[in-house]
């Protein structure tokens, strides 16, 4: 009766660790989580717009202006990553991309897609290594 109370006790302890060690990777990893995110549902609001046929750049301007923001964003949220010389390239032709993209935003679907596809190819080429 004894042991099967400390092996209860021991499984509890057990569980009650993994769950904070599980807890602390999770917080750890929440802002580059969030960046990409965040990246993520602009990419998809514009690919809505495309598929919808709202291409004007007063629907999408601000898209491409977050996309701007939070590619900026990705050396503070990766600062481990950045010593990688590919990695930083990566990081920052992404920014640079997005920059020229949302300084002339696409007036016309068929810019819009030709922006996404930059833009999607220039993201998959990162993730393929990186993710």
């Amino acid at each position: 009766m004894r042991t099967l109370l400390l092996a209860l006790i021991a499984a509890l302890v057990g569980a009650l660790a993994a769950v904070q060690v599980t807890a602390a990777l999770r917080e750890r990893d929440a802002y580059p989580r969030g960046v990409m995110d965040v990246m993520a549902m602009h990419a998809g609001a514009l690919d809505q717009a495309l598929k919808s046929r709202r291409c004007v750049a007063d629907v999408t301007k601000d898209h491409f202006g977050m996309l701007v923001t939070m590619s900026g964003e990705i050396p503070r949220a990766f600062p481990d990553l950045m010593p990688d010389k590919e990695f930083a390239k990566f990081a920052n032709d992404a920014h640079a991309l997005d920059q020229q993209i949302a300084a002339e935003p696409p007036k016309d679907c068929a810019g819009l897609q030709k922006a996404m596809a930059q833009i999607g190819e220039h993201c998959d080429q990162c993730h393929r290594i990186y993710r």
